[in-house]
C-alpha cells in the first residue's frame, strides 16, 4: 500500500510501446490518481516519442525505468512477461501484467509468489472483467447451468505468432472460471492451425465439479468482430454483446420465447476502468479483482485446452 498523502500521484512505468501499450499510456496521462512518470520500449526512438506526447521520461532498458515509478504496466510480447515482472517485483515494485500472465504455469507461479512475499499487488490484464454490461450481467445470475461464448476476429499480425487460445479464448475461459466458482471436473476441445503454424480456431467443453457447463468457441478467420456471451439458468437465458454493452433477456411466453432487451450500461472503456482498479488496489493494498492467481488459473486452462487439440491433431494425421 502507498500512502497517497505521502507519495502524491501514483508514479506509473509503462514497458511496452506498441498494440496494447498506447492505450496503456493515454490512459494514465488522463486519471488524475496516477502520473505516467516513464516509457519503456526496447524501440528508443518509440519510447521517445511516446515520452514527448505524454510529458515524462523514455528509457531503452527495464532497469532504467525501475528507479522512476513505483508501479508498472507490462505491455510486451508474452514470452518476456515473466522476466520483466520479475525485475520489477525484485525492485519492489507493483505490477499490471497484461494477459495471459505468462507463457508457462511455472512462471506464473513464481511471479504470484514474489508479489506475495513482498506484499506487492499483481494484478492481470483480463479486460472483459471491466466491461459494465458483464457486471450487469452477472448480477442477474442466480444458478447457472450452461454458458456459451463466441469471439471471433479477423487475424492481424500481432497475434499470429500466439495461439487463438491464448491471445482470444483466455478472455472467455477468465470470464467463465469467475462464473464457475468451481473446480474444472473434465475438458474436451477441437481446433485447427489454417492461417498460421498456431491454432486459429477453436471450441472447447469444459465441465465444473458443480454442474455447470460451458462451451466456448474462439477464432480469428472471421471478416468481422464478434464477442458475445450466453447464460441459461432456471426459467431465462441472459446474452451479453460485449461490444454494446447490451443484455438481452429470453423468457418463456405460453408457447413462444419473449425476448426482453435491458437497459444498456453507460458507456465507460473498459480499460480505464482496469486500470483505475489497478491503482486504487495499489494505493488501498486492497486485492485486484483479476489477481495474479486468476490469471494463472485462467493460463492454466488455456494451455491444457491447446494440449488436447493438438494431441487430437496429431492422432489423427498419425
Amino acid at each position: 500500500m502507498i500512502d497517497m498523502e505521502e507519495k502524491g500521484h501514483l508514479r506509473v512505468g509503462l514497458i511496452g510501446i506498441g498494440y496494447f501499450g498506447k492505450h496503456h499510456g493515454r490512459i494514465v496521462s488522463e486519471l488524475d490518481e496516477a502520473e505516467l512518470a516513464a516509457v519503456c520500449d526496447a524501440d528508443l526512438s518509440r519510447a521517445e516519442e511516446a515520452a514527448q506526447r505524454y510529458n515524462c521520461q523514455a528509457c531503452a532498458s527495464v532497469e532504467e525505468a525501475l528507479p522512476l515509478a513505483d508501479a508498472f504496466i507490462i505491455a510486451t510480447p508474452t514470452q518476456t512477461h515473466s522476466a520483466i515482472a520479475m525485475k520489477c517485483l525484485r525492485a519492489d515494485k507493483h505490477v499490471f501484467v497484461e494477459k495471459p500472465i505468462t507463457g508457462g504455469v511455472d512462471e506464473a507461479d513464481q511471479l504470484i509468489d514474489e508479489a506475495n512475499k513482498r506484499g506487492l499487488t499483481l494484478q492481470v490484464g483480463h479486460v472483459e472483467r471491466y466491461n459494465a454490461g458483464l457486471r450487469n450481467l452477472c448480477a442477474l445470475l442466480r444458478s447457472p447451468a450452461y454458458i456459451e461464448t463466441q469471439r471471433l476476429s479477423p487475424l492481424i499480425e500481432r497475434a499470429a505468432g500466439i495461439d487463438v487460445t491464448l491471445d482470444m479464448m483466455i478472455h472467455d475461459i477468465d470470464v467463465v472460471l469467475s462464473i464457475s466458482d468451481s473446480p474444472v471436473k473434465s475438458i474436451n476441445a477441437a481446433g485447427a492451425s489454417v492461417l498460421t503454424s498456431h491454432i486459429d480456431t477453436a471450441k472447447a467443453w469444459i465441465e465444473f465439479e458443480s454442474g455447470l457447463k460451458a462451451f466456448l468457441y474462439a477464432g480469428r478467420l472471421s471478416n468481422y468482430k464478434l464477442r458475445t456471451l450466453k447464460v441459461s439458468q432456471r426459467d431465462e437465458q441472459l446474452s451479453l454483446d460485449y461490444q454494446s454493452g447490451m443484455i438481452t433477456k429470453y423468457i418463456k411466453n405460453g408457447s413462444a420465447i419473449k425476448t426482453i432487451p435491458l437497459d444498456k450500461p453507460p458507456v465507460a472503456e473498459p480499460l480505464k476502468e482496469e486500470l483505475r482498479s489497478f491503482i486504487e488496489s495499489v494505493l488501498t493494498g486492497k486485492k485486484p479483482m483479476v489477481s495474479g492467481e486468476c490469471g494463472r488459473e485462467a493460463l492454466s486452462l488455456a494451455l491444457n485446452i491447446g494440449t488436447i487439440i493438438r494431441e487430437s491433431v496429431s492422432s489423427v494425421m498419425i
